[in-house]
């Protein structure tokens, strides 16, 4: 049962029993013919909600006048002013004399400012232009030639980076259901140039049809005083059977919050905005997982938000939308990462990613399915970045199937990269049934093959009957257990084992009987090579992107390691770097600073070493902005110690033109033909002498770290999918491997 008191209950019953009435009568409902339009006549309407920012405004309006210059058809603006005087706006008014300027000493909102600005509005056309946008001038002339009569919007393309360098708007929209709900993202802009449907239009930098947006924007006001309110317009759109489309040659770039976040803290944005994402779920459905699930999500929300949505007003919208979705049915789902029950979820096609079907039997392209225990995308430490890579370079000639656990890690970043697979099953392992840090490797293994993962794989066997199962880590080799079929099994070896690193000899047993059941085995250095016994290994070296590209000379007195601390050998190898050989950096070079990507986990697994607290250290968690860093940074620096496998990081580090410093133990795989950027050291404490060298003399460090293309190609990772793709071709070669059911 939903909520804390009968009181608590009692004040969201109306939300829920609006829910519940629309859901109990959805059956009976009848749907509806799409409103009856003609073709969009010539001329533009532009709308600027605007309060108390001037010089913002003057922005906007200017890059307005130039993208107008190229529209040749009537037009109109309309600036609505409200929350401020109209005394500031003077200079601006006799600058724009054919503007129409609103005005309102009431702060209107969102849809309250449109609402005004649409009764004023002349035209077919209306672009909705946020105040803290400006336009390329060829914004709106890319627009027009793609209004339709089915058409109901046309988003721009949106230019705005957070503090990191990560692309935070495109305005290419998109939306998913995790275990909070239905969320709304940006993804990232198509390679095309050409107008794809997408989710929603932006509300503050797209052309909408003004009749429907008139009749949209009516019910939206629940959404006062922003967001979501647009999400919705569209919505009722596409259940209406029009269009929604995205235009990557119309650009706009935008301040985030430029205007909100002076009138509002930040914990106040953020209460209205997820009141209205779960006001939205609760007035369209989109979350499939009940209405009293959906009012447990609203208990957990500040009182100011629950007693807002407790209004009567408030569930008699919901009652109707809800309802609405019988009649008009969204006609693309977003896709689910995660179950009510907890079961594995499998992915759906969206806007921003399609996952192909797979060929027939008897075609050219093999089934692959690929397991592994961790998230692949976004890459957070160097096992996801080396499946990643993979997955990348082999769906061009495989049907890729993809079961993959934490599936609490996958959001918005993720999607693209499932664009071109075949199906991607998402796993949620009970966290509170994983061992401590530090756990031996049977325990791992036992925990890693949990039901969930394991009904996964055996789900995927028997749907897409793989010719090749590539299986990754040593933790999930007792999936092999599961072979049924004359499929070829690959085990991925990040790291070798061995059985001296089972502290039971009857476990050490079986996984040497889990290994002898598999076809082949990769590992990623030479050095894992010799710890394992099995007829046929392969070495598939980790790499990098490698590419002749912008590279620029290392400038800063800065070191950067990348090492997520979810690896204790990442964690333990810092922290003895800052003990053993950072204090004689910073003397020899007071000027030096060091920056540590630690991972998501870090600020759990630091703990309250003081080790970190150094001065000239900075500790951060996961980055996108890598690269950035690589480019901001004098060298790289690899402490690790007694590790399997081979460092990633490595690699990047010199593809990206910077020196990286490393033990013998962290250069692993890469030593015997080491390029010039790749200094290795005994131990440690060695490390304190090259990197106060290198800081200091700017040529020896510039004649390093200048990549050389031909030198790094064996360490790229188009030469790593060729391995692995040679020995898929061996498999599938052996008899009837690509005939009859696998």
């Amino acid at each position: 049962m939903w909520g804390t008191s009968w009181r608590q209950r009692l004040r969201l019953a109306p939300l829920y029993l609006a829910m519940r009435a629309a859901d109990g009568i959805a059956g009976i409902a009848r749907a509806r013919a799409r409103p009856p339009m003609a073709a969009w006549q010539p001329g533009l309407t532009v709308i600027i909600p605007e309060r108390a920012a001037p010089a913002m405004l003057a922005e906007a309006l200017a890059s307005l006048r130039l993208a107008l210059a190229h529209v040749h058809e009537p037009t109109q603006v309309v600036v609505v002013v409200n929350g401020t005087p109209l005394a500031p706006y003077i200079s601006l008014r006799a600058e724009y004399p054919d503007i129409e300027w609103v005005h309102d000493d009431a702060p209107l909102g969102f849809a309250g400012a449109i609402a005004r600005g649409l009764e004023r509005a002349r035209h077919d056309g209306t672009y909705l232009l946020n105040n803290d946008m400006t336009l390329a001038a060829d914004a709106l002339e890319a627009l027009l030639p793609l209004r339709r009569a089915d058409v109901f919007a046309i988003g721009s393309q949106i230019l705005q980076q957070d503090a990191t360098g990560r692309r935070e708007e495109t305005g290419f929209t998109d939306w998913y259901v995790d275990g909070g709900g239905v969320r709304l993202f940006h993804a990232p802009v198509p390679a095309a140039t050409e107008p794809v449907a997408h989710l929603c239009a932006s509300g503050g930098a797209a052309l909408f049809r003004t009749a429907l947006l008139r009749r949209y924007l009516r019910d939206s006001r629940c959404y006062d005083p922003f967001y979501w309110e647009d999400v919705e317009w569209s919505l009722r759109a596409w259940r209406d059977d029009f269009t929604v489309l995205f235009c990557p040659r119309s650009r706009a770039r935008h301040r985030h919050r430029a205007t909100t976040a002076r009138f509002y803290e930040r914990a106040e944005l953020d209460r209205i905005v997820e009141r209205n994402r779960l006001l939205f779920d609760a007035r369209h459905g989109i979350t499939p997982f009940g209405a009293d699930w959906l009012c447990a999500r609203v208990c957990e929300l500040p009182y100011a938000s629950q007693r807002e949505l407790s209004r009567l007003r408030q569930a008699a919208g919901v009652f109707r939308r809800r309802l609405a979705r019988a009649r008009h049915p969204q006609p693309l789902a977003p896709p689910r990462l995660a179950d009510a029950t907890g079961a594995a979820c499998h992915l759906t096609s969206s806007y921003s990613f399609a996952l192909r079907t797979p060929v027939a039997d008897g075609a050219a392209r093999p089934r692959l399915l690929f397991v592994t225990p961790f998230a692949a995308f976004p890459p957070r430490h160097g096992g996801a970045r080396r499946v990643a890579e993979l997955l990348r370079g082999l769906k061009a000639d495989f049907d890729i199937a993809l079961v993959t656990d934490e599936a609490s890690l996958y959001d918005a970043r993720s999607f693209a990269d499932f664009d071109g697979l075949c199906a991607v099953h998402v796993v949620r392992r009970d966290d509170a049934a994983r061992g401590a840090e530090g756990t031996d490797l049977a325990t791992r293994m036992r925990e890693h093959c949990h039901p969930a993962l394991v009904a996964a794989v055996g789900a995927a066997l028997r749907d897409y009957r793989p010719h090749v199962v590539q299986v990754e880590h040593a933790e999930l080799a007792p999936l092999v257990r599961q072979r049924t079929t004359a499929a070829g099994w690959v085990l991925g070896l990040h790291d070798a084992y061995g059985p001296a690193d089972f502290a039971d000899a009857a476990e050490a047993a079986r996984f040497a009987d889990d290994l002898r059941a598999y076809d082949a085995l990769t590992v990623c250095s030479d050095e894992d090579r010799a710890l394992v016994a099995h007829p046929r290994i392969t070495c598939v070296p980790n790499g990098g992107n490698v590419a002749a590209g912008d590279y620029r000379p290392s400038e800063s007195l800065r070191l950067l390691f990348v090492g997520p601390f979810r690896y204790r050998p990442n964690r333990d190898g810092i922290v003895r770097f800052l003990r053993a050989a950072w204090p004689a950096i910073r003397a020899a070079v007071p000027a030096a600073t060091l920056t540590i990507l630690g991972g998501d986990e870090h600020a759990a697994l630091r703990g309250d070493d003081d080790a970190f607290s150094a001065p000239g250290v900075q500790v951060f968690g996961h980055r996108d902005d890598v690269p950035r860093l690589l480019a901001a940074s004098a060298l790289t620096i690899n402490p690790l110690t007694a590790i399997r496998g081979s460092a990633v990081k490595l690699v990047e580090s010199l593809a990206a033109g910077r020196a990286c410093v490393s033990t013998e133990d962290g250069a692993r795989g890469f030593a015997a033909a080491a390029p010039a950027g790749l200094v290795i050291v005994p131990g440690i404490a060695d490390m304190a002498a090259p990197i106060i060298r290198l800081l200091l003399d700017a040529a020896e460090r510039h004649r390093r770290e200048q990549p050389d293309p031909m030198a790094l190609e064996p360490f790229g990772w188009p030469h790593a999918v060729r391995r692995q793709r040679a020995l898929y071709d061996e498999l599938l070669h052996a008899p009837s491997r690509m005939n009859g059911p696998a």
